[in-house]
């Protein structure tokens, strides 16, 4: 499941021993096939299917489906496991988009109604259930995406993905809780090994000026967990924008992980270099690769190759798009349940990014947390003196110049906001631009 498209060898062999597989895969096939018993991959150039975006854990539910019909099952049995489907797809980034996005409205509909007792347990420790139920009304993209997802992914990247699937077919409470406390620890553990990771990735950029002046990022440090190398490409790409791999040691071998910008198929550049991998696969977004260790230094060259030749320079330049201007008064409880009719958001289905002109600070804007983010509360010029609050995440730098009582425009998307009973709008900035 999620894996096995370009299986060849492995599948070989299970053939030898008499071991049949099926594959339920997303990734883009190669020139040849495993020989497997059945392959479930729509991606396949005579796959019919009509939807091409469904998540690996989407295409294993379509395989439950068929079985049902084929052995003429109760129809309503597989949808018991669309809570799982849904958050399988909104953690794995793919399109938001026809059988995905009603996969996972369906899914986060039954969560909203019906808990399993592990997903209890684990909300519980991100702060989004008590007793055995939601403690919101309606669950989001953004809750899976950053709450449910990485606690479920930190089993497998910490030690062994077998804990979170002990969690997630607990029967009871009781039978959750162990699983839970463990999982929970895991991804407290993964951050800890995430901010180093990412400490020592930056300071090795930082400390080369040929790396900062490239068109590709790629590092190798042979300590780093292989669990988190993913999360610190995302991270890295992120901070320095242009298509990057992480690279760490594994088993003999260099093992890495790379992540895109936007519009530009990394995928297709690790191709190029492929004569230098031992395996490689993924999507035009991300990919992972393994190659010999004393080849780092030939594929990093390659990469930079590849990529200088085929990315543009308006795809390495970090951009947002506005949806629309708005002013203040117009952020209305009705104004966002419209916007909430095209959920659930996602790629290709973005949630709305709005812009405000002529905002300034009320006097009670300030940094929170560690100081890096922006506690915003503005108003606007002709708006009846309206107050909205928000937080502009990374954005702590301008807390000084919003304070002086200069006007700015702000980029941001709505969220509803509810504590202690009471609901509330607010906006989640994504960039401020200052008038000159």
């Amino acid at each position: 499941l999620d894996c096995g498209i370009k299986a060849i060898n492995q599948v070989d062999y299970a053939n030898e021993k008499g071991i049949d597989f099926i594959i339920c895969d997303h990734h883009l096939p190669g020139k040849s096939l495993p020989k497997a018993f059945a392959i479930l991959n729509p991606l396949q150039s005579d796959c019919e299917y009509p939807y091409k975006s469904l998540c690996g854990c989407g295409i294993g539910f379509k395989l439950v489906q068929a079985l049902s019909l084929t052995w003429d099952l109760d129809k309503e049995e597989p949808l018991k496991y669309i809570d799982l489907v849904a958050i399988a797809s909104a953690s794995d980034i793919v399109p938001m988009t026809g059988e995905n996005r009603v996969l996972t409205y369906f899914g986060m509909k039954f969560m909203e109604k019906t808990l399993r007792p592990g997903l209890a347990q684990l909300l519980e420790g991100a702060g989004l259930a008590q007793d055995g139920a939601l403690i919101k009304k309606e669950l989001t993209v953004t809750d899976v995406v950053f709450k449910i997802g990485p606690r479920i992914n930190a089993a497998g990247r910490m030690k062994h993905g077998s804990l979170a699937v002990d969690l997630l077919i607990s029967k009871t409470q009781k039978q959750a809780e162990v699983p839970a406390a463990d999982v929970n620890q895991k991804n407290t553990d993964r951050r800890e090994v995430d901010l180093q990771t990412l400490d020592e990735a930056l300071e090795m950029i930082q400390s080369n000026n040929e790396m900062q002046s490239t068109k590709s990022t790629m590092l190798f440090a042979p300590h780093w967990h292989k669990g988190v190398i993913g999360i610190a490409a995302s991270r890295i790409q992120d901070h320095y924008y242009r298509p990057t791999i992480i690279l760490t040691e594994s088993n003999g071998k260099a093992s890495g992980s790379a992540r895109s910008v936007l519009g530009f198929d990394v995928h297709a550049a690790i191709e190029k270099c492929s004569d230098l991998l031992t395996s490689f696969g993924g999507h035009p977004a991300a990919a992972g690769m393994t190659l010999e260790l004393n080849l780092i230094d030939e594929f990093r060259t390659r990469f930079e190759k590849a990529v200088s030749e085929t990315i543009t320079d308006d795809q390495l330049i970090p951009s947002i798009e506005v949806d629309l201007e708005v002013n203040l008064d117009q952020l209305t409880m009705n104004f966002f349940n419209q916007i909430q009719r095209m959920a659930p958001f996602g790629p290709n289905n973005m949630t709305p990014v709005f812009v405000t002109h002529n905002l300034k600070d009320t006097g009670r804007s300030k940094c929170v947390g560690d100081g890096s983010h922006l506690k915003f509360e503005v108003t606007q010029d002709g708006a009846d003196h309206k107050a909205f609050g928000g937080i502009g995440f990374g954005l702590g730098e301008h807390e000084k110049e919003v304070q002086k009582g200069r006007r700015f425009s702000l980029a941001y998307s709505l969220e509803k906001n509810e504590y202690r009973g009471q609901t509330s709008l607010q906006i989640m900035v994504k960039d401020i631009r200052f008038n000159d």
